[in-house]
């Protein structure tokens, strides 16, 4: 039953309130065809869009089936219009973008028909409207009587109770008017017709029932139907309860579709304004791209660096985090102008400061056995390794075979003798010292002492980053290698020392590097491995190279040091060292941990350690007696060594140079200007470090294989300083906290790299920042298109409306549509990104070694193209939202 009582509108204007309809009765049968006729503006529309849930009325009730409507809400409106109710337009009312099929399958999408169903009965609908074959075609490819056709379709395609027709044949010609009129009085066989019409002709041919209103009331009912009193009437609506109850709902993916197709009709606004809405994507990408690429290559070089800069603890060590935190910590006070009077700047105040301050960045270690068990102890899943320094000077012990010219009987002649690396050093230190013009390049000879070192004791840990030229890793007592850097060259400064170049080859090089003459042809600029590996060196203990005297008091020096293999009259302990390998870092390592240089093992360390102990200069040095400062003072044995008139050694040889020969023969011939001590100044010598005479070393170098590698190592040796951690020594004796002396270690790369890291995020926010302005232009600009197609499309959300559409399905077509543009303008962006950084490689990768410099992850693409969907969302939001709020019947009139 569907039932009018006492139904009135009212609209609201601005001159004062219009009432459409004043009190209309009316109840309609099952099956009929009622013409409403009237002149315009007698409110047949208005009644006709309240009977078919378009619009609301003012005062009255409606009811559906028995049911008064009063207190429907939006969704039980929407679902009686999909369900129950059949529209068809003057104005047909079509989708435009949408083909003749997908107009007619719209109310049963909306309904929540599976696709194969929804296709099969939208076809049989096309099929009785007499339009087989047309489905695929457009509404603008059809003629009006067609498209009527299509719209009386697609009213019928869900088998609604009522058909409502508002002017069917307004827009037709006479003879198309007949065949639809014809088409509906068939309809009306089978369900209720509602049709209105100024046509007084065309209701008198084909309705059975004819109401005509004048100024909102009813003036006449040719055929009036009234329910008695206790009757059960037929239910003017369809008796299947489950189709009523029902719930219509539009899918995304529907409300997707519908505004893809929209898109595809407008291809280039849609094209221009994705790649407008771009523009900010591809800002703010392209700086996360350089960043990511410069933070990578930043990782990479620290990775890199890491064996290079192991963590290191030292007896005395800069604490570079302190220095960086504390940058600032001075600040000089200004002085406050005064008329007619200069001021006076505190400077010496400020420079005292500074120095007290920096004074203070100095941290002094005490590392003591105890210590030094707890990192050898570290855990191996700490996945660590631990280089224990000595602070020795291998080059004393150290001898060789050297090249160096002689005069025998007033005649140069060349001679090769045995000697310490350390006396080959100091050759040539003082072969530089002789002129003016060479002087200042002896300090590059002397600084080559660092070359001679101990590698670390893991021969996987070194075949990870270099790779084996010739030979093998040294591992045992007797063995050495050499490390090339990574083009496969030796300094010649260091093949000068091993002994490869004689003296007159090495001063060869000195002239040409100076501008001088010089012999081309005696310049060997390769060596085979061969020669290197067929050079060969013995390591003598202290005993050995350093000599008692007999009589110490009477030449000043208790020690003679004899740098020639000739004067050492014992070769007891001694070791032939072989060169069983030559290295090379890999391409990939560009901070290896190993320099170019000459490397001994661990076990040679050891056995120096052993033997230098009891050695007599060991012995002599750490005497109490001789321990002593002037006022009777204990010294620190690390800090003990031969200061001129008190210990010196006795040390003699002799060099040839342009045709002089210079003598040494003692380290206090203060007459001779190339007097000089081991160490090379006046003011230097031997200490216990150097001799192997200190049992705890006075560096700690900690090698980690990988930043959570490392990461572990400073856990554990920041719990040796945790007040609350419990630490135990290797004999499993706890080692209470007071007994613990505070240790500091440095970690330089991190503090270095966690500082470059800051500037680059510092950097990097500010970029995006000033880049993420044009994604705000993007927002607004996509809030404007958005509300142009809501205006383009407002008779489409009128047509949704009406099929059962409810506010949300008009919301969801809107936010697909936004949602599909911040979708083309994220993967426009982010494309666009792709090939901005390749140029920007190609560019830097020509320009300098650095290679990819701008990299832009694939989990970056995806969240700068959900950063794109989701402002793009945002934008449209308001649009969508206003779209979903638009009166059905208004939307319907807009043209």
């Amino acid at each position: 039953m569907l039932k009018l009582k006492q139904i009135k509108k009212v609209y609201k204007t601005g001159s004062g309130d219009v009432e459409a309809l004043k009190g209309i009765d009316l109840e309609f049968r099952k099956n009929e065809f009622v013409a409403i006729l009237g002149q315009s503006g007698c409110g047949k529309t208005t009644m006709l869009n309240i009977i078919g849930g378009l619009d609301k009325y003012t005062s009255g009730d409606l009811f559906i089936n028995g049911t008064s409507t009063k207190e429907f809400g939006d969704r039980d409106w929407d679902t009686y219009r999909n369900h129950s109710i059949g529209f068809i337009f003057q104005s047909y009312n079509l989708i435009p973008h949408q083909t003749v099929l997908g107009n007619v399958e719209l109310a049963l999408t909306i309904a929540g028909v599976s696709k194969e169903e929804r296709t099969r009965r939208a076809k049989e609908a096309l099929d009785k409207v007499g339009l087989e074959g047309k489905y695929d075609k457009k509404p603008n490819q059809l003629s009006g009587g067609q498209c009527q056709r299509v719209a009386i379709a697609r009213a019928l395609v869900n088998e609604p109770d009522i058909l409502l027709a508002d002017e069917p044949t307004g827009a037709l010609d006479t003879a198309t008017s007949v065949q639809i009129m014809e088409l509906v009085k068939e309809i009306a066989k089978e369900r209720l017709v509602i049709m209105v019409t100024h046509n007084p002709e065309l209701a008198e041919q084909y309705a059975n029932r004819t109401i005509r209103l004048l100024d909102g009331e009813i003036l006449s009912d040719s055929n009036p139907y009234v329910t008695k009193d206790g009757e059960t009437p037929k239910v003017a609506m369809a008796s299947d309860e489950k189709k009523n109850s029902k719930k219509t709902k539009m899918s995304f993916f529907t409300a997707f579709k519908l505004s893809l197709q929209n898109l595809f009709t407008k291809k280039a606004r849609t094209i221009m304004t994705a790649i407008a809405g771009s523009i900010g994507i591809i800002g703010v990408s392209a700086v996360l791209s350089v960043s990511n690429g410069v933070k990578t290559y930043v990782s990479d070089m620290q990775n890199d660096m890491l064996s290079g800069n192991p963590i290191t603890i030292s007896e005395k060590t800069m604490d570079l985090s302190a220095i960086m935190s504390g940058m600032n910590m001075t600040e000089r006070a200004k002085v406050a102008r005064k008329a007619d009077l200069i001021g006076v700047d505190s400077m010496i105040d400020y420079l005292v400061e500074r120095a007290t301050s920096f004074e203070g960045f100095w941290v002094e270690n005490t590392i003591d056995q105890k210590y030094v068990d707890y990192v050898k102890s570290m855990p191996k899943s700490n996945g660590s390794l631990v280089d224990l320094d000595y602070g020795i000077d291998i080059t004393n012990n150290i001898y060789t075979d050297f090249t160096q010219p002689m005069m025998v009987s007033g005649t140069k002649t060349q001679q090769t003798n045995n000697m310490s690396l350390h006396t080959i050093k100091d050759i040539y230190t003082n072969i530089l010292r002789t002129k003016p013009a060479l002087t200042q390049y002896a300090s590059l000879v002397t600084s080559l002492s660092e070359t001679f070192m101990q590698a670390p004791n893991d021969e996987e840990y070194i075949r990870s980053q270099y790779k084996i030229l010739n030979g093998k890793v040294a591992t045992a007592e007797n063995e050495i290698m050499i490390v090339a850097s990574k083009d496969s060259a030796l300094t010649d400064l260091l093949l000068a020392q091993l002994g490869i170049y004689t003296q007159d080859e090495f001063l060869n090089l000195v002239y040409k590097a100076l501008g001088d003459v010089y012999d081309s042809n005696s310049i060997q600029k390769y060596f085979d491995y061969a020669t290197l590996m067929g050079k060969t060196f013995t390591y003598h203990s202290n005993d050995v190279v350093f000599s008692p005297n007999a009589n110490p008091s009477s030449i000043e020096a208790p020690f003679t040091y004899n740098a020639y293999e000739k004067d050492i009259t014992s070769n007891s302990d001694s070791r032939t060292l072989t060169i069983v390998g030559i290295l090379e870092p890999k391409e990939d390592i560009a901070y290896g941990c190993l320099e170019s240089g000459f490397y001994y093992t661990e076990a040679l360390t050891n056995h120096i350690l052993e033997t230098s102990a009891d050695s007599d200069i060991v012995r002599y040095l750490t005497n109490a007696e001789s321990s002593k400062d002037a006022e009777g003072n204990l010294l620190n044995p690390s800090d003990i060594y031969f200061e001129r008139g008190v210990n010196q050694i006795s040390y003699s040889y002799s060099f040839y140079f342009e045709g002089n020969q210079y003598p040494l023969t003692s380290a206090l011939n203060s007459t001779n200007p190339l007097a000089t001590m081991m160490g090379g100044t006046s003011t230097q010598g031997v200490n216990l470090r150097n001799i192997g005479g200190a049992s705890v070393p006075n560096t700690i170098n900690i090698y980690s294989k990988d930043f959570t590698a490392k990461d572990k190592v400073l856990a554990y040796l920041d719990a040796w300083n945790d007040e609350s951690a419990v630490i135990y020594d290797i004999d499993g004796n706890e080692i209470l906290f007071a007994d613990r002396q505070e240790i500091t270690y440095a970690d330089n790369l991190s503090v270095i790299m966690n500082m470059i890291n800051g500037f680059i995020n510092i950097i990097t926010i500010a970029l995006i920042a000033f880049t993420a302005l044009s994604l705000v232009v993007s927002c607004v600009m996509i809030a404007i298109i958005t509300y142009v197609s809501v205006v383009e499309r407002v008779k489409e959300i009128g047509v949704i409306r009406s099929l059962g559409g409810r506010k949300k399905d008009v919301s969801h077509l809107f936010n697909a549509e936004t949602f599909i543009i911040g979708l083309a303008s994220g993967i426009i962006g982010v494309t666009f990104t792709y090939i901005l950084s390749a140029l920007i490689n190609l560019v830097v990768g020509n320009l300098s070694d650095i290679g990819t410099i701008a990299i832009f992850p694939v989990s970056y693409a995806i969240i700068m193209v959900c950063i794109s969907v989701a402002l793009n969302l945002i934008s449209g939001f308001f649009p969508s939202k206003s779209a979903a709020k638009k009166d059905p019947v208004v939307a319907l009139r807009t043209e």
